[in-house]
Order: C-alpha cells, then sequence, then structure tokens
C-alpha cells in the first residue's frame, strides 16, 4: 500500500468523528457521548502518519523538513487563521478575564502546548468548558507533540527486524494503554489530556499501519469486520454517561470498531461509495469543522446561552459549516497547493497577528474600559475568592482529604445550640451566611466538595468514607440540628439514592437531632456575572437560564421526606426564584453567585436568612434556647 493510496473509508471514519464531536458539543442526540471521536482522530493519525513514514522510508524518500512543511500546510494555516478570527470575536464579546483567558489559551496553541494548558487548569472550581473558546485545541496539542516526536522514533523502529519493530510497537501500545487505566483512576485529568496515557490510541493505528495483523482474504469477513467495527463506533457514541471514568477501558470500544474499519478495509461497490460521497466530503472538511465549531458555540454562549433549542443549535451548525468551508475552500487548500515560501509567508504573518494580538490582551488586561463602571464591578466578580468564604482546606475539604483533616473547632461543641452544616460545595457556601443568620448558635462544619451527603453512583472513595463516619460524629457531638445540603440531582431521585437519603437522614434523627434538608441553590447555564453583564450589553433575558433539571429535583426530593419525622425541608428554588423569576443580584449590583450556582457573600446571606425564617425546626430551636 503506497502513501498515496486513497482510502474513502477513512474520510468516512473523519465525517463520523466530527459529526459525533459536534453532536455532543452542541448537544444533538443521540451522541451523549459524541467525545469518543477525537480518539477515532487519534487511531487514524496514528495509522496516516506511520504508513507514511513507513513507505517513504522503505523509498529512501523520507526528509524531516519536507515532513513537517507537508505537517504545518495541513495543520498550521487553518489554526491560525480560526485563532486570530476567535481572539476578535474574544475582544467583543467576552468579559475581559475571559478574554485574557483566550490570548492565554492562543499562546499554548502557538507554542503546541494547548492541551498542557487545560491540563493544569483542571479543578473543582474551574471556569466552565464552554467559556474557553480555545478548549478544543487540546487535542491539536497532543497531535502536534506526537508529530514532533514519532518521526525519529518510527525511523528507528523501522530499522530494526520485523519482529523487533512488532515487539517495539506492542510495547508502546501497551504500557500506554496500563498508565492510562490507572491514571483515569487517580489522574483523570492528566488521563485524559495528556500525550503518554494517550499514546496507545496512535500507536494502535501505527500497528495496523505495518500490517501486524494479517490482511483479510475474503471480502464476506471485511465487509464483516467492517460492519462490526461502525457497530462498536455507533455504540461508543451512547453507551458512556457523564460518571463514565474516560479515557481508560472505556476508550477500547471506540479504538478497536476504528482498527475494525481501518483493518477490513472492504472494496466498495459503485452503490456504496455513491451512498457515502456526503460522509466523504465533510470527512474532506473534517479539520476546518473541527476548528471552528467550538469557537462558534463557545462565543455564541456568552451572549444567548448554550443552545437549547433546535433552532438555536441549527443557527449554530449554519454558522460553523459556513465558517468551515471558507476555512477549507479559502484557506486549507490553497495553502496546500500553493508553492511553499507563499504558504509560510501566510503562516508567519497570521502567526504573527496571532501572537502579538495575544500580548496585546494579555498586558492591557482584555481591555476593561469597555465595560461601564458597574459592568466592570460585576465582571470582577469571576476572579472571586470563595476560599475564605467557604473556610476551603479547614472545614470545607478537598477531594482526596480525609475526615481528620478537618480543623478542630469546626466540629467544636459549643454550650448554645449547636447547629452541624453536612454536605458539599453546597452546603460551604450557606456557612458564611449561617454564621450571620444564626448568631445565637454554636455552628458546626464538616463539608467536601463533592460529596453529596448520601451515597452517591461514582463518589470517591475518600467520600463514601466521609460520610461514613459523619453519622458517628453526629452521636459523639449531638448536634441539636444537622443541616443536610448538597448539589442535588437526578442520582438523589434513584432507587439507591432516595434510600441511602433516607438512611442518612434516619441515622441523625436515631441519635437525637432534628434534620433540615436544604433544597437544590438555583443553578444557571452559565455563570450568573456573565448573564447579568451580558443582559446589560446585548440586552439579552436573564429569564429562562435556571437549569430545569433544579426544579424537577426540588419537587420530588421535598416529596421523599414529607413523611420523615423530626425533618424540615427547605426549597431554596421557591425562597429565590419566586414565580420561576430567580433573584440574580442584590440592590447594590452585586452578583448572587460568582459562576454557575455557588453563592457569594451576599448570596449566601440572603439565603441563609430564607433558610432559617423557612424552617419550622430552626425556629422553635432557636425559640426556645431565648425563653
Amino acid at each position: 500500500m503506497s502513501s498515496t493510496d486513497y482510502r474513502p473509508d477513512i474520510d468516512c471514519l473523519r465525517a463520523f468523528a466530527v459529526m459525533s464531536v459536534i453532536a455532543f458539543h452542541y448537544d444533538i442526540s443521540p451522541f451523549r457521548s459524541g467525545y469518543v471521536g477525537v480518539d477515532v482522530f487519534f487511531v487514524i493519525s496514528g495509522f496516516l502518519i506511520t504508513r507514511i513514514i513507513r513507505d517513504e522510508a522503505r523509498a529512501g524518500t523520507f526528509s524531516l523538513a519536507a515532513f513537517y512543511r507537508r505537517r504545518a500546510r495541513r495543520i498550521l494555516p487553518a489554526a491560525f487563521a480560526m485563532l486570530c478570527a476567535t481572539l476578535l470575536g474574544a475582544s467583543v464579546i467576552l468579559l475581559p478575564q475571559d478574554t485574557v483567558s483566550a490570548a492565554q489559551q492562543a499562546l499554548a496553541v502557538l507554542t503546541f502546548s494547548s492541551n498542557i494548558l487545560f491540563w493544569t487548569q483542571q479543578g473543582y472550581f474551574d471556569a466552565a468548558a464552554i467559556t474557553k473558546p480555545l478548549l478544543h485545541t487540546w487535542s491539536l496539542g497532543v497531535e502536534e507533540q506526537y508529530y514532533l516526536v514519532f518521526p525519529a522514533l518510527a525511523l528507528a523502529i523501522f530499522a530494526m527486524r520485523r519482529w523487533q519493530m512488532l515487539v517495539s510497537l506492542v510495547a508502546i501500545c501497551a504500557i500506554s494503554f496500563a498508565l492510562c487505566v490507572v491514571q483515569t483512576r487517580l489522574q483523570p485529568a492528566a488521563a485524559f489530556y495528556l500525550l503518554p496515557a494517550r499514546a496507545w490510541q496512535l500507536a494502535l493505528g501505527a500497528l495496523l499501519a505495518v500490517e501486524a495483523i494479517p490482511v483479510l482474504g475474503s471480502q464476506r469477513l471485511r465487509i464483516g469486520a467492517a460492519a462490526l467495527g461502525w457497530i462498536a463506533l455507533g455504540a461508543a457514541v451512547n453507551v458512556f454517561s457523564p460518571r463514565t471514568p474516560y479515557p481508560g477501558v472505556a476508550a477500547l470500544l471506540p479504538c478497536l470498531g476504528t482498527c475494525l474499519v481501518i483493518w477490513a478495509q472492504p472494496a466498495p461497490s459503485r452503490t456504496v461509495l455513491i451512498l457515502t460521497r456526503p460522509l466523504v466530503a465533510v470527512g474532506l472538511w473534517s479539520y476546518s469543522l473541527y476548528l471552528w465549531h467550538w469557537p462558534v458555540v463557545s462565543l455564541a454562549s456568552a451572549i444567548w446561552g448554550p443552545p437549547s433549542s433546535a433552532t438555536d443549535k441549527l443557527a449554530l451548525l449554519g454558522a460553523c459549516t459556513t465558517l468551515a468551508l471558507a476555512s477549507y475552500y479559502l484557506i486549507e487548500q490553497p495553502a496546500r497547493r500553493a508553492e511553499w515560501p507563499v504558504t509560510a509567508r501566510a503562516l508567519a504573518a497570521t502567526g504573527t497577528t496571532a501572537l502579538a494580538a495575544s500580548l496585546v490582551l494579555i498586558a492591557w488586561d482584555g481591555f476593561p474600559a469597555r465595560l461601564s463602571p458597574l459592568e466592570q464591578i460585576v465582571a470582577d466578580f469571576i476572579r472571586y475568592d470563595h476560599k475564605l468564604l467557604y473556610e476551603e482546606g479547614s472545614c470545607f475539604l478537598n477531594p482526596g482529604q480525609e475526615l481528620q483533616a478537618l480543623h478542630a473547632d469546626c466540629l467544636a461543641k459549643g454550650t448554645r445550640p449547636n447547629v452541624l452544616v453536612w454536605g458539599d460545595s453546597h452546603a460551604a457556601h450557606l456557612t458564611f451566611g449561617l454564621k450571620r443568620a444564626l448568631p445565637q448558635v454554636t455552628l458546626l462544619r464538616a463539608t467536601m466538595a463533592q460529596c453529596v451527603p448520601y451515597d452517591e453512583p461514582g463518589q470517591s472513595a475518600g467520600c463514601v468514607a466521609f460520610n461514613r463516619q459523619l453519622p458517628r460524629v453526629v452521636r459523639d457531638v449531638g448536634p441539636d440540628i444537622v443541616i443536610l445540603s448538597g448539589n442535588w440531582t437526578r442520582t438523589a431521585l434513584t432507587p439507591a439514592g432516595r434510600a441511602s437519603l433516607r438512611a442518612t437522614i434516619a441515622a441523625i434523627t436515631a441519635a437525637g437531632s432534628k434534620v433540615v434538608v436544604v433544597g437544590p441553590s438555583p443553578q444557571f447555564d452559565r455563570p450568573v456575572p456573565h448573564l447579568l453583564v451580558a443582559a446589560r450589553r446585548f440586552g439579552v433575558s436573564t429569564s429562562g437560564h435556571m437549569l430545569s433539571l433544579f426544579g424537577e429535583v426540588d419537587g420530588q426530593l421535598r416529596a421523599l421526606i414529607a413523611d420523615l419525622p423530626q425533618t424540615d425541608y427547605v426549597s431554596l428554588l421557591a425562597l429565590l426564584c419566586p414565580g420561576g423569576d430567580c433573584v440574580l443580584q442584590t440592590s447594590a449590583g452585586e452578583p448572587l453567585a460568582w459562576d454557575e450556582g455557588h453563592f457569594t457573600a451576599p448570596g449566601s446571606a440572603l439565603a441563609a436568612n430564607g433558610i432559617v425564617a423557612a424552617s419550622p425546626i430552626l425556629a422553635a430551636t432557636l425559640a426556645r434556647r431565648s425563653e
């Protein structure tokens, strides 16, 4: 097989991959795990790059300089154009802080390290993915690092005897896969973003390129293998949930499905070629489609919020496709056909423009003067320092910490009524307000990030241990009241979740304490400061942005505990969103939340005052104490 052999089935795979990713990011059913399209791209890249290097090395024509020129022609022109356009859009649409972030992302793209940047930014309170217009370039970073490392390694491997070459490639694949599985459990961000844990996917393609598996001789077997591969790919975009550890073992399904399709290589009939022509066309456009789809939805969401209606999604698809076709025909193809000096000069010009724009935006803090004074005040809440407010590291533990890490005063019982707050960050964000709303009590705090106060599927081992030790703490400390709060989702409404929550409440009341369950706090489709500034700058409505999930959960939670003795339920949605219209800021213009739903100090105070007023148990306990 020569490096010039055209494989329409590979363009079909590219089309499947890019459509899966776009459908996932645009929330188009049924691609609920469409992110696996990136894995498909990695296997294809490993196959094609290895095939090119092997064939040219055999012919004695391989040149590193020529290889990198081809890669530069293929990747950089459209990428640099997308960078310039995204930075321009960011400087007009985004908040200054997010504009600076976009510029930093652009610098990472220009230095082939965007995957490393996004890996370093992972954290419990990290900014939402939708606010990062260049987030999708992490996969380009992985491929670019692969291009830097693999050619020299491949030449060394191809110089070996065939069995040594195969053993070397299999060893790379096996070691990387083992690392991927371990890191997915222990360091999931590193497994997702970094090359070492992704190398096995590229190595699978490399093994196919060197024909490590004998080619099937029967056309019938080839068709069967290809069909099985497409079935695996179809399943892969639907079977995983947001809680599936990924990539890990789960990534085998899309990768092996891709391998089967590439390996099978059935001779297509004329009818098949005609039927798949639209897919082949999308495959040819796939790179430009991938480049433009995410900046389009990210920048649009900064104004109107994530797409929710079919009309919104069609409009975004139309914009993405238009930009991608313009990029393909006006930039990508001309750059590949032009003489290298012409393409090199164009690359230098666009790369320098992107670099200069990034540095200027960073140096001038994203041009905050383009906002009004009030808008600047609101925008500054994006940088809100919640750590002291939530008592992070002392009474609010990070994932991986143990109960013993709580500071002694967090559970120090007082002579006044004792009230214990138990839950995750959505409990921690209430403590500031509760201290001020309940000055006559001793407020005890035991909260941990990502740790709702019941057994939730996918909880870390540390969280499970934390929750299982808290009933003992309740028995030992004997608080008058335990306030349970968390980021309640539908997992609380599953049979296992319902049983666990009711068991938690029963254990507390059996120890002699009363319970106040605080329902879900309002959460929105983007950070509240973004929403407030967009409403002022672009005239969009602040209504209709609360996630409907939490209204459903609120009602069912209330019903779940209605018959439990010594237990109150307080609906934060009823307090903060009467009639569905949520309070978003104070009279002074301060946002009640600094991200999609975590309270600022004013928000915490408002919520806590409402909780105290709405809970008969809290009112009765305080009344008895004052007598």
